[in-house]
């Protein structure tokens, strides 16, 4: 009896799990590529079959790299079928996010863009930052963070805007989007007039020198993050003592800019100050690398 590759041992494994033991079991789909012609053959029948007529849906990243079968066909006709009773679903969001990665027809995006309007659900932003970059995406991120009253959605938009513009080549990459930690808190500001600057600044190239934050993110093996966790707590530094510049406020946080270094540091003021730092202001701040900066003096 011919054995079967591990590959396709860990995408049958992957196409048996339920939604719930694919998202925290720790079961991948590996590429079809990745298999035999022989085991490819017989795969392609079998998510074939439980996409088509078992409605799974969650194997519809396999449905797209079909060769057997016409796949992107199979999706679109999905995602007319949603749309024709008017669905708005999560469901739907990732069936566009494929279709829209496997064929680039910007049109697909405007699903996604009514989602949200109708429901303004988070995720589905966070579904378009890992999408293609286009114009058409840069233009959506752009006008949550000069519109959205809400931080965390402008937040979100923001790792939009840099991926969109091609800083963060990988959005699945985490150790590459941690190293784009400054330049994000550059944009930060609960003021629209100031995030209106703030996004011809990074239009115009005047973001691009801020250092980038190498060293925050590694991956660690079980071992290894139990030889962290087990390891004595080092002592706070007390950190430096700065002439700073308050940049914006965002979240009832001071983003100070720190012109030596160029960076933008979030900081607290003092318990001890009397009177309240203003945008504009120059402070002496206490910048700390690890812990919380503090503003100490309005100058």
């Amino acid at each position: 009896m011919t054995e079967h590759s591990i590959a396709y041992s860990k995408l049958i494994g992957f196409i048996n799990a339920n939604g719930q033991e694919r998202e925290f079991g720790g079961y991948y789909a590996p590429a079809l590529d990745e298999l035999l012609d022989w085991e490819r053959d017989e795969a392609e029948d079998l998510i074939w079959q439980r996409f088509s007529f078992g409605g799974d849906a969650g194997l519809a990243d396999l449905v797209a790299q079909l060769k057997k079968y016409n796949g992107i066909e199979a999706l679109e006709d999905k995602l007319k079928d949603g749309m024709a009773n008017s669905e708005y679903s999560l469901r739907l969001v990732q069936i566009v996010r494929i279709l829209y990665n496997a064929t680039l027809i910007e049109d697909y995006l405007d699903y996604i863009f009514e989602y949200y309007d109708k429901t303004k659900d988070r995720s589905a932003i966070a579904v378009l930052t890992y999408m293609k970059p286009c114009d058409k995406l840069y233009d959506f991120f752009a006008g949550l963070y000069l519109n959205s009253d809400d931080s965390v959605t402008r937040s979100t938009a923001i790792h939009g805007l840099l991926c969109a513009k091609g800083y963060i080549k990988d959005p699945m990459d985490f150790k590459e989007r941690s190293e784009l930690n400054n330049m994000a808190r550059a944009f930060l500001s609960d003021d629209p007039e100031l995030r209106k600057k703030k996004l011809e600044r990074f239009e115009n190239g005047e973001f691009d020198d801020i250092p980038r934050s190498y060293g925050l993110y590694r991956r660690l093996t079980a071992e290894e993050a139990i030889r962290e966790a087990n390891k004595p707590k080092e002592p706070e530094k007390p950190g430096e003592m700065v002439t700073a510049v308050i940049d914006a406020t965002e979240d009832g946080v001071y983003i100070v800019y720190y012109g030596k270094e160029n960076l933008y540091i979030p900081a607290k003021p003092s318990e001890e100050l009397k009177q309240k730092p203003q945008v504009g202001d120059s402070v002496r701040l206490l910048w700390k690398l690890k812990g919380q900066s503090v503003i100490n003096e309005i100058l």
